[in-house]
């Protein structure tokens, strides 16, 4: 499917440049920007095959050093967590009392392509990115057609990432990472201020890997920036340590 994707250097005349870096330079200053987040209540329907949960979750992050997702189908009583630091991630799951820990090795090698920390951190945040580098605007071109958003493209081996734009706000309204075994789309929606942080109450995940697909749709109702909380660890000692898949298949 990317065959033909082959190189990270993009050729732009002098205008074109112009518009990149005017873009670039524009959608990270209105990028959501923060050192805490605090979101405590959002809805997810997620779709696995053919199976359909819903449930509440909460999230907590400090910025390029923790991100935790608590999950909570009962009443608030925590079911699983997911931790994920700029080492490793954690999945814990507290109704049967196991827990796996793996590097991002792992999902380099499960999903084709170089998914780390800061890469979850900025589809979860809803910033701009680059897989395999900083973010500049040379590793970009712009696509701007009749009727249609505005469309960031970064090309590398392998690996096509695009990002499409709310015009007015220079908000990221949709996120497409596409490799040779599948597809991760974020789209992002009902952008709101809150804590002077401008961000989406509305995330849609999809990602189809081979033959599967996995659907997250999550709604924020209440959330907080820049104040900081407490975060408890869980003592692992009673819980048996296993392999990713007896967790998550």
């Amino acid at each position: 499917m990317l065959s033909s994707c082959k190189t990270k250097q993009i050729s732009t005349t002098s205008s074109e440049s112009s518009v990149v870096d005017y873009t670039v330079a524009q959608v990270q200053q209105q990028q959501p920007q923060f050192s805490y987040l605090n979101i405590s209540k959002m809805d997810i329907v997620a779709n696995y095959g053919t199976q359909q949960l819903s449930f509440r979750a909460t999230v907590k992050a400090v910025t390029d050093s923790l991100l935790v997702f608590s999950v909570q189908p009962l009443l608030g009583v925590e079911m699983f967590r997911l931790e994920f630091t700029p080492t490793s991630f954690r999945i814990i799951d507290k109704w049967n009392r196991k827990y796996t820990d793996n590097t991002y090795d792992f999902l380099r090698y499960s999903l084709g392509v170089d998914v780390n920390f800061n890469v979850i951190q900025a589809l979860f945040f809803n910033q701009l990115f680059v897989v395999d580098g900083v973010v500049a605007p040379n590793q970009f071109v712009v696509e701007t057609l009749p009727q249609e958003p505005t469309r960031f493209v970064h090309l590398a081996t392998g690996l096509i990432q695009r990002f499409e734009l709310v015009d007015k706000q220079m908000a990221i309204a949709k996120t497409e990472l596409i490799v040779d075994k599948g597809r991760l789309t974020c789209t992002y929606a009902n952008h709101r201020m809150q804590n002077g942080v401008r961000f989406p109450l509305a995330l849609n995940i999809t990602m189809q890997v081979g033959g599967k697909l996995a659907d997250l749709d999550c709604q924020i109702s209440q959330l907080e920036f820049n104040k900081s909380f407490k975060y408890s660890t869980v003592n692992l000692e009673r819980y048996e340590k296993v392999a990713f898949s007896k967790i998550i298949p």
